[in-house]
């Protein structure tokens, strides 16, 4: 009789384990579950979220991988599984939580990068302008020296080509920095002697197509850059005419071509 007892305890074990299992799992157990796999999809939305932001593609194949495995995870059906069975899975769904959130803060480093190169490249705008050489000199070089910033542009006339006095260079573009407040040109002559031309302020979108006068006093050894007048600028043509009327706007019109040929060429040998 005690040798059955021996027996039967075991045999009620094995079944109450049986019963446990078919049961599922504690509530606590399901809730920790649940728990982890919302901060799972937290990770992985704030993750693509901030990647859509980014310009840099590099991380893709990283978040598809990953995105595969927690769709996996989105599939597993934890009321079906014991406590013991959630424990071994929660690893896991911790470990692909913390890929999301590295690669999150990865991705967070790099939009900011971009978001300060960005505003960094808006801070600067193009002015077009035109010089006027009356310094007296023929120029090999045209610089602008941002004081503000300590920088330096590219020569504006190109390497092997002289810029004789009285002439004007066209399509010159002036890299302007809205955080700077003080400029100068640098100019050298086709001696290769360097002066300085200080120069008001170059900010403010009405300045944009005006001439750049560079002057130089040689007795007094000072020179400036002065923001001058416009190039003057073709009048628009007319949408509608009739037959009339276009044969005689027509000859007008190649009388004022004329003139403004006339006029861009005096202006040139100023």
């Amino acid at each position: 009789m005690k040798n059955n007892k021996r027996k039967f305890i075991p045999l009620i074990a094995a079944l109450m384990a049986v019963l446990l299992v078919a049961c599922g799992p504690s509530d606590e157990k399901l809730a920790e579950a649940e728990e982890a796999r919302n901060l799972l999809a937290q990770a992985k939305q704030t993750a693509e979220d901030t990647y859509l932001d980014v310009s840099d593609t590099s991380q893709r194949s990283i978040l598809d991988s990953l995105s595969d495995k927690e769709a996996e995870i989105e599939q597993l059906d934890f009321t079906k599984m014991n406590d013991k069975k959630i424990d071994e899975i929660l690893p896991s769904i911790a470990e692909l939580t913390e890929s999301y959130q590295n690669i999150g803060k990865e991705l967070s480093g790099v939009l900011t990068s971009e978001t300060q190169i960005k505003e960094e490249k808006a801070k600067h705008k193009g002015l077009d302008v035109y010089f006027i050489n009356k310094t007296g000199m023929n120029l090999s070089k045209v610089v602008l020296h941002d004081i503000s910033a300590n920088t330096y542009s590219d020569n504006f006339i190109g390497d092997g080509v002289v810029l004789q006095n009285g002439y004007t260079l066209m399509g010159v573009s002036l890299d302007i920095y809205s955080d700077s407040s003080q400029w100068e040109f640098v100019i050298t002559d086709d001696v290769d002697t360097e002066y300085t031309l200080s120069c008001e302020s170059l900010k403010g979108e009405d300045l944009k197509g005006a001439s750049v006068v560079l002057s130089y006093d040689s007795a007094m050894a000072t020179g400036e850059a002065t923001l001058g007048g416009y190039f003057p600028q073709p009048e628009p043509e007319p949408t509608e005419t009739t037959e009339a009327g276009a044969e005689a706007e027509g000859a007008e019109g190649e009388s004022a071509e004329g003139e403004s040929t006339d006029a861009a060429t005096e202006s040139t040998s100023e």
